[in-house]
């Protein structure tokens, strides 16, 4: 299962970079949940369920902070510098732009794609840009 990051630069350009999910602070349960750990990802806002049709590459647009995983099928996504990643059952990618930042998400599979993407509202204080932020979280 991979790992994804889209951010933006200052001027708007997006970026993508791998990221490592389980370098995000984990916090473990009490009593029987012991050693099970949860991350928070962001606030949401409203959770979508998307589905790609076979073929489908729709234009480049402006990319909202979300958390995506996907559920079913390939799924291309490109940023603003033309780098592109393919995600599969199980990816995920954290969008970390606003304003200009964009991006293009395009099936060249011959099943549709189902993409699980839950928006958060931007400049939360749980939506932190890394995983390192927010390592005060207690273990239990």
């Amino acid at each position: 299962m991979a790992g994804y990051r889209l951010r933006a630069d200052e001027q708007g350009r997006t970026h993508l970079e791998d990221v490592d999910l389980l370098d995000w602070p984990f916090e473990n349960g009490p009593g029987d949940f012991k050693g099970v750990g949860g991350a928070v990802m962001g606030d949401a806002s409203r959770v979508m369920l998307m589905r790609f049709e076979s073929g489908s590459h729709p234009g480049f647009h402006r990319a909202v902070p979300s958390f995506a995983v996907l559920l079913s099928g390939e799924l291309v996504v490109d940023d603003s510098t033309g780098a592109e990643v393919t995600l599969h059952p199980g990816d995920s990618i954290r969008v970390e732009t606003t304003g200009r930042g964009g991006w293009r998400l395009g099936n060249r599979g011959e099943d549709y794609a189902l993409l699980a993407l839950v928006q958060m509202p931007a400049g939360t204080s749980s939506g932190s840009t890394s995983p390192e932020a927010g390592r005060d979280v207690v273990q239990g």
